[in-house]
């Protein structure tokens, strides 16, 4: 998902919607990088994970949760799936090789471990672990990796904390991306495709229409 981009305060910001894992996505990055040419860059992801990646060793095996490793074998169907996710690992590279400015969108460490303890309760946790084994044994019968990824984040996400922690987030990185665009004037926002459309809707509902005559 590339969306038209959206004009705030002078800043034309381009959001790419990315699906984490598949390493085709890569591609579809650097593409972004090549063709909308930013002045800087944002993520959703961390400070923490980008410092991360930054300074992943070679030899870095990820270890993956089991909600990861069914979300993994259910994409695979859809081309190579690697970890860290290669649309993220893109991002980092290319703003790092091109000494483009890079912005943490997400939450960091500290403030999503403080909103995950207010939104989900006891009963929101046991039911989401519960869930993992439905999602095992489920046979997604999406046609596209999109709709795939899309059907995961229903059915993970569907409890009513993680879908509050999921709103809080698109609300967070759409805040964030209005920072950046009073220090840019092309701002490309690598997202997750989950909270991409999201985003964009809250970057629209903020921009200015276009000045008549």
């Amino acid at each position: 998902m590339t969306s038209d981009p959206v004009v705030l305060d002078g800043c034309s910001v381009q959001i790419l919607g990315v699906i984490k894992g598949l390493a085709s996505e890569a591609g579809k990055v650097q593409k972004a990088f090549e063709e909308f040419k930013p002045d800087k860059v944002a993520v959703s992801l961390s400070k923490e994970n980008i410092d991360g990646l930054r300074d992943m060793p070679d030899d870095f095996e990820p270890l993956l949760t089991d909600y990861e490793e069914y979300y993994a074998k259910g994409l695979e169907r859809f081309g190579e799936v690697r970890a860290p996710p290669p649309c993220y690992v893109a991002v980092v590279e290319m703003a790092d090789h091109l000494k483009i400015p890079l912005a943490a969108a997400d939450f960091d460490e500290d403030e999503y471990t403080a909103l995950y303890c207010a939104a989900v309760s006891g009963a929101n946790l046991f039911r989401h672990t519960m869930r993992k084994w439905i999602v095992r044994r489920r046979k997604f019968s999406t046609k596209s990796a999109e709709d795939f990824v899309k059907a995961w984040d229903r059915s993970i996400n569907g409890l009513e904390g993680f879908r509050i922690i999921e709103q809080r987030r698109a609300e967070h990185m759409a805040k964030e991306i209005l920072r950046e665009c009073k220090v840019s004037k092309r701002l490309l926002a690598v997202i997750e495709l989950e909270r991409a459309e999201d985003v964009v809707k809250l970057l629209r509902s903020k921009a200015r229409p276009p000045a008549e005559g």
